[in-house]
């Protein structure tokens, strides 16, 4: 996990703050923290929770990065990075009690809580915008936590207020996650801008746009999930020319620069530029290209990351280009080769964008030679997807959907249950 939560990983030996009795009891005393009853029964108590929950899922950011970066052919580590973060990347002495394992875990249902404790009290507390503006971002985040863990885990809990809460199978939870992402769409379509004047003052973190992001995560789930028409539909309500980010400000930091910059552990790995195609302008918006090569722990050339160079770079919640990224693959899947050719190409030919992307700059492909069968597709929308949405998270993910068309094997299909979490509930069918 990232330098900055180590610390704060290490007090948190169980999940406890997130699953409430589904795990060991932990209470860490704060003397100058508010009772709970005043943070979940006064409006500024709750409009704190709201604004603390979003900080606590961009701080998890870097946990949520790690292990798809490093189980596919995104980051490599370097000789003085964690053993945790090696056995990511070959395999080798893997320990369901490392951090690396339960980070993700912990950092979503600690966020997950706060949505859980917002739906419970908001609607009591709180009035008019403020409410729905609160209501309907607690949704968001829960969606968004829940969808961030079931791409890692392979099944997961949803309600965590009950002691021993039962996992529940992927397609329950995508189906949970699309279900709250719709609910708060309709939550913030249901007000007007005048109305939501007090929770975007309040509230919504900076340059964080909430209905676009709404649309950008229906998208991708729909696409998980397999609702092709869905992920088109929810993917064309998309802006293209906005970005919704995550913020850092001291003492927070972004992860990706703790982990690049800060304590050195990963580097991208040196077959990201080298299998790019030439002339692809993405590889040096990600990567250092001018640098010389360093050899890694285990053996490898890495470079080192070129974006999120600053401790306060924000970080976006999803890049513009992936809705056109997921709008080809599923016409794809539709048998909609023509409009699948097209996206592939609009995702290429851009040489500009009016917001920070990576941009291509590539030659358009033949949609009657080199885009005309499904099997050309899903490979060239793999490609495009690797070098578009590079730290994304996304990657290992993308290996269950598209499989051979990619040209990486992950270590592990996915993330092992946290051991302090199988001996704290027994309902998870845990691996000795």
């Amino acid at each position: 996990m990232t330098r900055r939560n180590v610390h704060r990983t290490c007090l948190v030996l169980c999940v406890a703050t997130a699953l409430g009795g589904a795990a060991c009891d932990l209470t860490l005393a704060n003397p100058n923290a508010p009772p709970e009853q005043t943070v979940l029964n006064t409006p500024d108590g709750l409009v704190a929770l709201a604004v603390g929950m979003q900080a606590q899922y961009a701080g998890g950011v870097g946990d949520f990065l790690i292990p798809p970066s490093l189980m596919t052919d995104e980051w490599g580590t370097t000789t003085k990075s964690l053993i945790a973060y090696q056995s990511l990347l070959t395999g080798q002495s893997f320990d369901t009690g490392y951090a690396v394992v339960l980070a993700p875990w912990a950092d979503a249902y600690r966020t997950i809580k706060s949505a859980d404790d917002l739906l419970a009290h908001a609607p009591q507390v709180l009035e008019g915008g403020l409410e729905t503006g609160t209501v309907g971002i607690a949704k968001l985040f829960k969606a968004m936590a829940l969808g961030t863990i079931i791409l890692q885990y392979q099944r997961v809990p949803i309600e965590i207020s009950v002691p021993g809460p039962a996992p529940q199978a992927r397609s329950t939870i995508l189906d949970t996650v699309l279900a709250l992402l719709n609910s708060a769409r309709s939550d913030f379509t249901s007000v007007s801008a005048a109305d939501l004047a007090g929770f975007n003052s309040r509230v919504r973190s900076t340059n964080f746009d909430v209905l676009n992001t709404i649309d950008a995560m229906r998208a991708r789930y729909s696409l998980v999930a397999g609702q092709y028409a869905q992920a088109i539909a929810a993917a064309d309500s998309v802006k293209p020319n906005v970005l919704s980010v995550l913020t850092y400000t001291a003492p927070a930091v972004n992860p990706i620069w703790d982990l690049a910059v800060s304590t050195g552990y990963i580097r991208g790995l040196k077959s990201f530029k080298d299998q790019a195609e030439a002339g692809d302008g993405r590889v040096v918006y990600w990567a250092d290209t001018t640098a010389a090569p360093t050899t890694g722990n285990p053996d490898s050339l890495l470079l080192p990351l070129k974006k999120y160079g600053a401790q306060t770079d924000p970080y976006p919640v999803y890049l513009p280009d992936e809705m056109k990224l997921i709008k080809a693959e599923a016409f794809t899947n539709l048998g909609q080769l023509d409009s699948a050719a097209f996206y592939v190409n609009a995702v290429r030919t851009p040489t500009s964008s009016a917001v920070d992307e990576p941009v291509a700059g590539l030659p358009a492909l033949d949609p009657l030679t080199q885009l005309d069968t499904p099997a050309k597709l899903f490979a060239q929308i793999a490609y495009e997807r690797r070098y578009e949405l590079f730290e994304q998270g996304l990657r290992w993910e993308d290996t269950r959907r598209l499989g051979e068309a990619l040209t990486t094997t992950p270590t592990f299909p996915f993330l092992p249950i946290p051991r302090v979490e199988c001996t704290a509930n027994p309902s998870h069918p845990c691996v000795p």
